[in-house]
């Protein structure tokens, strides 16, 4: 008996002995094999948009007047605004009355700054015009980069950069210069200090001498700037020098679309920058009425890395005008950046980029007589990105209703649109589409492009969240 009841307990030892060892086994094996069955999930994406708020401040810069137009006009396209805006550097700031719809003007020949709260913050436009020059400019808000392509240094060609401080504090800006040989050594362009409130003009001929065609890049390393840049071109014989004022472009892009050719006969000089690392091979296309269609006679542009090219292209611009073109697409294998200059009839004049919008923008231009010797012509220009509607406004400075027309527009071709030249205030609104475009105003006097900017209307906050601790 004793000897059987042995035998059951050491069975009974060897079989939980069994089951031990094998769970000990079993079931790490069973862990594992879950563990590799289950897929971790993808980690959340930390980062966030910015959200958009509206608008509580806004500030344009305006560039220095030219000779004996001292005027700056503005408004709002904001509804239902009836307030006040200060127009001023520092302590020379004062209020001026602002409302949808109407143009206010006031006379200040400096750099000078629009400031709107609250109400009159979002929606601000405001301009500057030439006088008896054929010149027109927008006023800008603070940029922290601004690129320029075509300015001068030399005796014939000469570009006077003006940098803006709006606020109380010094701004630095640090200014890179491209020519046809790479970057340009200009020591004196780095570190830039502008005093709160005041602006700096930089004669670029005084500073960095030379005959070729050069591109600019400003970064504002501490502040807020404004920059602008006043293009000057000698005429031929004893005249004095023609003027106007050169828009910056956003940034360097694939493809650039320079609207507003000044019609007739004239020199007509096309500048493209690369500021990449890789040579850039550039394909310049006409944009008219019907198509956008490669020249005979212009071949493809290389462009070394970090260097400017710049080609005349008076006989191919010159022969499209003629045709109807209203501007050219320059497209490159990599982002460049490009304007195309303009002498006709001894007046400058620049086409330039302009940004893609798909909401109501409105750009202020002067006054221009529709009768006399100096009858002008005023239109819009543009491009749209796919098939859609455009309706364009045009305004007098008390907001009077002049003309209103709307445009079935489409990719691959341009758009002249037609506008009185008593108007004083153009506003292009697309739909179902996005689109490209500038008011060109020309007379016996010379020509002046605008390029059509959409104004500010809200402010973006940064996504700020707490990190892994």
């Amino acid at each position: 008996m004793s000897s059987a009841g042995g035998g059951r307990r050491s069975a009974q030892r060897r079989s939980g002995l069994n089951l031990m060892v094998a769970l000990a086994v079993v079931l790490p094996l069973a862990s594992a094999a879950a563990l590799l069955l289950v897929r971790p999930s993808d980690p959340a994406d930390a980062t966030h948009p910015p959200a958009s708020t509206p608008l509580t401040a806004a500030t344009l810069t305006c560039p220095s007047a030219l000779p004996d137009a001292p005027g700056v006009a503005l408004t709002t396209t904001a509804d239902g605004v009836d307030g006040r805006v200060e127009v001023g550097l520092g302590e020379d700031a004062r209020e001026v009355p602002v409302s949808t719809g109407r143009v206010s003007s006031v006379d200040d020949p400096d750099a000078t700054t629009v400031t709107g709260s609250g109400d009159t913050a979002p929606g601000l436009v405001a301009s500057r015009s030439g006088g008896d020059e054929a010149a027109v400019a927008a006023c800008r808000p603070p940029a922290a980069v601004h690129w320029f392509t075509g300015v001068g240094a030399g005796p014939s060609h000469d570009s006077v950069l003006e940098l803006t401080n709006p606020d109380a504090g010094t701004a630095v800006a640090d200014v890179t210069f491209y020519g046809r040989a790479g970057v340009v050594d200009a020591p004196r362009l780095r570190g830039v200090s502008v005093s709160g409130g005041r602006s700096v003009r930089l004669d670029l001929g005084s500073i960095v001498p030379r005959p070729e065609e050069l591109a600019l890049q400003v970064v504002t390393a501490r502040g807020r700037l404004g920059a602008s840049v006043l293009d000057r071109v000698d005429r031929v014989g004893s005249a004095p020098l023609t003027q106007d004022w050169l828009s910056p472009q956003q940034e360097p892009t694939l493809q650039t679309m320079l609207l507003g050719l000044a019609p007739g006969s004239g020199r007509r000089t096309l500048t493209v920058a690369n500021p990449g690392s890789d040579e850039v091979r550039v394909q310049v296309r006409v944009v008219d009425t019907e198509s956008v269609f490669a020249p005979a006679g212009l071949d493809e542009l290389r462009v070394p890395p970090q260097s400017v090219v710049s080609v005349p292209v008076t006989a191919v611009v010159d022969e499209a005008v003629g045709d109807g073109a209203l501007g050219v697409q320059v497209t490159g294998t990599h982002p460049v950046t490009a304007s195309l200059r303009s002498v006709v009839r001894g007046d400058v004049s620049h086409a330039v980029a302009s940004t893609a919008y798909s909401t109501a923008t409105t750009v202020l231009v002067p006054e221009a007589p529709a009768q006399g010797p100096r009858k002008a012509e005023r239109r819009v220009v543009l491009t749209a990105s796919g098939a859609g509607t455009v309706t364009v406004l045009a305004a007098d400075a008390d907001g009077k209703e002049l003309r209103t027309t709307e445009v079935e527009v489409e990719r691959g071709r341009g758009f002249a649109v037609p506008v009185p030249p008593a108007a004083q205030q153009v506003t292009v609104t697309p739909s179902r589409t996005t689109v490209t475009g500038a008011v060109l105003t020309s007379s016996s006097g010379g020509a002046a492009v605008l390029p059509m900017t959409a104004p500010v209307t809200n402010g973006l906050v940064p996504d700020v969240r707490p990190g892994l601790p």
